[in-house]
């Protein structure tokens, strides 16, 4: 039993030392990755202003993805009705209806969040 506990201290002495000098030989290896990119706003005068660009460039990327979803939801809902037409369920002065509104809609969507991002 205690050549068990002897064992697993040795290997854990090993580990811990391979793991040290690991550490400190990767120290070289920081040396060459690239500089870290600076917000699409310019991020100049500190890193206060550097952070609130980071935050401007989420919000425009949220935007984006509430501009994709009203998109996908458009669309469903206009093969929806097109498929209504189709089948004589609906006119299509229905399909017309929600063609127009959805486009609408849209374009009220990406007006907002380019509005948005003018709040920053």
């Amino acid at each position: 039993m205690m050549k068990i506990i002897n064992v697993i201290r040795l290997t854990t002495d090993r580990l811990t030392h391979l793991a040290v000098l690991g550490a400190l030989y990767t120290g070289s290896a920081w040396a060459d990755l690239p500089a870290i990119e600076q917000p699409s706003s310019g991020g100049g005068g500190g890193v206060i202003n550097t952070f609130k660009g980071y935050i401007k460039d989420g919000f425009a990327l949220g935007g984006l993805l509430l501009a994709a979803a009203g998109f996908i939801v458009v669309a469903l809902a206009a093969l929806s009705s097109f498929h209504d037409v189709r089948e004589g369920k609906a006119k299509w002065a229905h399909f017309v209806t929600f063609v127009l509104v959805g486009a609408i809609l849209l374009v009220v969507i990406i007006w907002l969040a380019n509005k948005a991002l003018d709040i920053f």
